[in-house]
């Protein structure tokens, strides 16, 4: 089995487009006959981004997908600059059991990201990133509690 494809549900397909393609370097994919308005990404060889603008409620607090990254400092710092980092869901920023980082950001739409880096980046890892207020080093641990 082989996912194929996220589609995300966004209130500005542009805003969202500039996200996705300044942030993250997406290729799009050209798509036509859509009956919606639309935007598909190429992650990979097998694996797709969409994007539609359509009227459905807000995002999940804590839903999200995952996308591992070359070039984690950077988008750290940069996502840091922007304000975008949420420790809300799922806590500040830590390190996973087999090494790699971890991060979460909302696009514009208010979609939930968790970014993580490659584990053997490990060492690689901008030291900036461990003295900054949202770094927390340990696991988030759920007790229930939540603040919708």
């Amino acid at each position: 089995m082989l996912l194929h494809h996220i589609t995300l549900i966004v209130t500005n397909l542009t805003e969202a487009e500039d996200f996705y393609t300044t942030h993250f370097k997406l290729e799009r994919i050209n798509v036509s006959g859509l009956d919606y308005p639309g935007a598909f990404f190429r992650l990979n060889d097998q694996q797709e981004l969409h994007l539609a603008e359509l009227p459905d409620k807000a995002p999940s607090f804590r839903g999200h997908f995952c996308l591992r990254v070359k070039n984690f400092s950077e988008l750290f710092l940069r996502f840091q600059e922007l304000g975008i980092l949420d420790t809300g869901p799922w806590g500040k920023l830590r390190e996973l059991p087999n090494g790699s980082i971890q991060m979460y950001v909302r696009d514009p739409a208010g979609n939930l990201i968790e970014i993580t880096s490659e584990p053997e980046d490990r060492s690689e890892i901008d030291p900036v990133v461990f003295e900054a207020q949202e770094w927390g080093g340990q696991p988030y641990r759920f007790t229930g509690g939540a603040s919708f």
